[in-house]
């Protein structure tokens, strides 16, 4: 059976049992929008990775064993720290972050902080302001108590002192208890700290008119929130503008309500059906996934549209309602199934990234272009057939261009140049090609998720002025395992440590500075310091072992939480956190690699070492959008190339065929490295994605050739058959594409902004290539 033949049977088979057909996909519909309650948002920066990547792993042994590093960091800037006033603001301020925001790990700043000195022969440790001064002499000496020691100044104070940091964290994981009364372990999801976040925001409303400098709130979690707020404020303009902008599309080329609602039901019902799929199989919408509504309506309108035209001018010719539909699925069939194939092999690509959010795209992407294939090949018709229609008698719009129109004139250019300058049109086609492949490795690699938002973001200009004024505002997290108990307490090893570690204070290892660095090493020299009568020359290590073990077991007796921020209860592991400033993530792997090998050569103990925490995920993220990028455009090109060897019946077509759809591509990542705009999360879908799309009016100029061809044996009048015939179908699937990515432009992230660009760039791009490159191909060809 020809495959055209099962088009027509599978046509007469829903036309049949139209309200049967209907009812089932409305009960398989009804089933599946249940599940869209249980759809979340993840953003966190973990859920860029596989859950068993060994970053992941490694960040997530070390949540288990040392809490949550992320934090949000709260900076009072603009007032003189050390007023009995101010202090006083900052003790309630803390009190009502602690008391008032859920889940709660821990908030420290300087009301809390651990304070060890001597007094006497008794060792005193203590939080900070635990014996509020109240006079002036009482805050003289806490402030000779603190002054120039790093688990202060720096960190929670600056050197001005006249701004202060509150590091507040929330829990890695909530337990829970099932009915059964076993209790299990609930990771934090997006809301938890979209809600930890308002929570904070309101207690800094509350006690703003009190300071009278400026606050801000930064951190890694505060930025999680505000992209996951704009992830769903993007999704609802994305989705609503689209609908807008295809039914004013569809009205212009229709001209009838049916034109309009038909193919707008049944891309509804197929995309919530896909979306409704990712709760189903536990998938979370990502910051990717959140452009999945409008971009599939944009990409998979184009089958109801080439049906459609072709049903509505066989109507209007006089034919009865089935006998057209048939005739459309006997004419367009294979090549929206090609379409279809091509756009659905271009985004699966991406199911085999290494970064998730790439990964859950392609999947559902593809999912909802062959979803929407099935129900176009099958509702359509059923709607149809239940839907009254009237004949239009001398209908403005068969199909066909206007003799006359801008359309109709572009078209007779393209078909003149193409047939008569065929050689001179490859030929210019192949220079660009050269220079745009040229160009390719300037490319620039990023993944930086502060540069998404604009200068003006509260959180962006937050960040700024904490790493300005204070501190950093990432964590790098190393865990040091001696593998045997009381390792971590070795003098030789803990100056070995304290060496390395100081060479690292106030530098820079590979353009990235190091703010502050903390660790078990702090509080022994604290207490050894109070131990003897808190000269400032005894803020060392001891000597021996035993003396370490000695003084900290007081520490144990009075501060055990603090005690076990940097060590575990055998302290037989060793966590230091060192504060960095924000960093684009191939910076990050630069840095992590280069601190590995500054330990190595410091140190040399014998210790194993692990690198945990957002830097190794973000550097891991970094390599893997680059193999990513390489994989999908590779897989690609070589499934369509395939598929297009099919549909064209030879291997020198098929590869032919591929030209006009790659020459866009290439040129667009051309300009990327011309306006210096780098290849992200988001901009590496381009390549794949436009791919699949282009492809889409080739395989419908390249089937129509090859059917005029054989009626005439005729290059030339083949392609202008075919593109005065197919042409404004190819122009209204593009103005529809063209202007669903240009709805991304609305997001107010620019990565968002440059995806929907660049990708509408080369939709339009990929027109010109078929209306003008591809004939050219094919009068040299034949």
């Amino acid at each position: 059976m020809k495959i055209e033949h099962f088009f027509v049977a599978l046509g007469k088979l829903f036309i049949q049992r139209p309200k049967t057909s209907l009812l089932a996909v409305f009960i398989g519909f009804s089933l599946l929008l249940a599940q869209l309650p249980n759809l979340r948002i993840d953003t966190s920066a973990e859920s860029f990775l596989h859950p068993n990547a060994p970053s992941i792993l490694d960040y997530n042994q070390f949540r288990d064993e040392f809490g949550r590093d992320e934090f949000f960091i709260i900076v009072i800037s603009g007032q003189d720290v050390f007023d009995l006033d101010f202090l006083a603001n900052l003790r309630d301020f803390h009190h009502a972050l602690d008391t008032h925001v859920d889940l709660l790990q821990s908030v420290e700043s300087l009301v809390n902080v651990r304070s060890i000195y001597g007094e006497g022969d008794d060792l005193i440790a203590e939080d900070l302001l635990d014996n509020f001064p109240e006079t002036a002499q009482e805050l003289a000496v806490i402030k000779q108590r603190i002054q120039g020691k790093g688990i202060y100044y720096g960190r929670l104070i600056n050197d001005e002192e006249d701004t202060v940091a509150i590091f507040i964290k929330q829990l890695p994981f909530e337990m829970m208890t099932l009915e059964s009364g076993e209790q299990i372990a609930r990771n934090l999801e997006d809301a938890d700290i979209l809600k930890g976040t308002g929570e904070i925001e309101a207690i800094i409303e509350q006690f703003r008119p009190r300071f009278k400098g400026q606050i801000y709130l930064g951190g890694t979690p505060a930025l999680g929130a505000y992209l996951s707020t704009v992830i769903q404020k993007d999704f609802g303009i994305f989705t609503t503008v689209a609908v807008l902008m295809v039914s004013c599309i569809l009205a212009f080329l229709f001209r009838r309500v049916s034109g309009v609602l038909i193919p707008l039901l049944v891309m509804g019902i197929g995309i919530s059906s896909c979306i409704a799929l990712m709760p189903l199989f536990n998938y979370p919408m990502q910051i990717t996934t959140s452009i999945l509504p409008s971009f599939l309506l944009a990409v998979c309108i184009g089958d109801a549209v080439h049906l459609l035209t072709v049903f509505y001018r066989r109507f209007d010719e006089g034919a009865g309602k089935n006998e057209a539909m048939l005739y459309a699925l006997s004419h367009t069939g294979v090549a929206v199934l090609f379409t279809s194939m091509t756009t659905a092999a271009g985004l699966l690509t991406f199911s085999f990234s290494e970064i998730q959010p790439i990964a859950s795209l392609g999947l559902f992407a593809a999912l909802g272009s062959i979803v929407a294939f099935i129900l176009t090949v099958t509702m359509v018709p059923v709607l149809i057939t239940l839907c009254p229609l009237k004949r239009k008698e001398n209908a403005m719009d068969d199909g066909t261009m206007k003799e006359g129109g801008l359309l109709w004139r572009f078209t007779q250019f393209s078909i003149w140049l193409s047939t008569v300058h065929s050689k001179k049109v490859v030929g210019v086609a192949i220079v660009l090609g050269a220079i745009a492949l040229s160009m390719l490795p300037n490319l620039r690699f990023s993944q930086d998720s502060l540069t998404w938002l604009p200068d003006d973001t509260p959180i962006k200009m937050a960040v700024d002025v904490i790493e300005k004024k204070i501190t950093g505002s990432m964590p790098v997290e190393i865990v040091l395992d001696t593998g045997k108990a009381q390792g971590a307490l070795d003098p030789v090893f803990l100056q070995k440590i304290d060496a390395w570690l100081t060479s690292l204070q106030g530098h820079s290892v590979e353009g990235v500075d190091i703010v502050s660095t903390n660790s078990l090493i702090n509080m022994i020299k604290e207490t050894h310091q109070a131990f003897n009568g808190n000269q400032k020359s005894a803020y060392k290590l001891p000597d021996t072992q035993a003396l370490i073990a000695q003084e900290l077991l007081l520490i144990e007796m009075d501060e055990a939480d603090d005690l076990y921020m940097y060590t575990d209860t055998d302290f037989q592991k060793l966590r230091i956190t060192l504060i960095v400033p924000w960093q684009d993530a191939i910076v990050l792997q630069r840095f992590q690699d280069a601190l590995l090998l500054s330990f190595d050569d410091s140190v040399k103990h014998d210790v194993q070492i692990k690198l945990t925490g957002l830097v190794p995920v973000f550097s891991t993220m970094f390599s893997a959008m680059i193999s990513s990028a390489a994989n999908s455009y590779m897989i690609a090109a070589v499934a369509i190339g395939f598929m297009m060897i099919l549909l064209m019946g030879g291997v020198v077509d098929g590869l032919l065929s591929m030209i006009p759809n790659l020459l866009p591509i290439v040129m667009v990542l051309a300009f990327m490295t011309v306006v210096d705009i780098p290849m992200d999360v988001f901009t590496v879908l381009i390549g794949s994605i436009a791919l699949g799309l282009c492809v889409d009016d080739t395989v419908h100029f390249m089937h129509g050739f090859q059917v005029n061809y054989k009626k005439h044996g005729c290059a030339q009048k083949a392609i202008e058959e075919t593109l005065l015939t197919t042409g404004k179908a190819l122009v209204i699937t593009t103005v529809v594409l063209f202007w669903g990515f240009l709805t991304f432009m609305l997001s107010d992230l620019r990565n968002m902004d440059h995806f929907g660009m660049l990708t509408a760039m080369c939709i339009i791009l990929a027109l010109i290539a078929d209306f003008i490159v591809a004939p050219a191909l094919m009068m040299l060809r034949y």
